[in-house]
């Protein structure tokens, strides 16, 4: 990465911590200490979630769940980490191709236009396997030409198309 994407990403990250604050201060004004207490559970949920990611030693990984908003903007993306491995390194690379191509679809069956929410989950699936689910809601223009792609990648891939949701869901060893 270079020192320049470094900057970038720090001014989003800035940016989005400026925004979560300006509505603090928004409903403090208001005197809504209730709905400040729910936004910053909200958040504080946010800032857990991201250090469990970032100490996974997946440094490839993290950076690319950090950008994703910033690199996809029509899309509001939640991540949980529940995954109880302390060292993803040898996966590192493997985990951020896997979300790159995956993405690389699913923008592609995209509309631009549209707002989509992205919930992406790491979870443990027995002792030496690992699952990366992607759950998309929202309106996909072609559902059946997406699926067809995603069973075109070489993983181990489960795809499964509920009302306006599609979950992607890769096992890796």
């Amino acid at each position: 990465m270079r020192d320049s994407d470094v900057i970038q990403m720090l001014r989003h990250y800035r940016h989005d911590l400026m925004n979560h604050l300006q509505i603090v201060q928004g409903y403090l004004s208001m005197g809504k200490t209730d709905k400040v207490q729910n936004k910053l559970k909200d958040y504080m949920g946010e800032l857990h979630e991201e250090g469990k990611l970032v100490n996974l030693n997946a440094p490839m990984f993290a950076l690319y769940i950090l950008q994703f908003k910033f690199l996809h903007t029509n899309f509001r993306v939640i991540y949980h980490i529940r995954t109880a491995a302390k060292n993803l390194q040898s996966v590192d690379e493997l985990l951020t191709d896997c979300c790159e191509k995956i993405m690389e679809r699913i923008v592609k069956s995209s509309d631009e236009m549209q707002l989509y929410e992205l919930n992406i989950q790491l979870y443990d699936v027995g002792r030496d396997m690992l699952e990366l689910e992607f759950a998309v809601s929202g309106k996909v223009p072609d559902v059946q030409a997406f699926m067809q792609t995603i069973e075109n990648i070489d993983w181990d891939v489960t795809i499964q198309h509920l009302d306006d949701e599609i979950k992607c869901t890769v096992r890796i060893p």
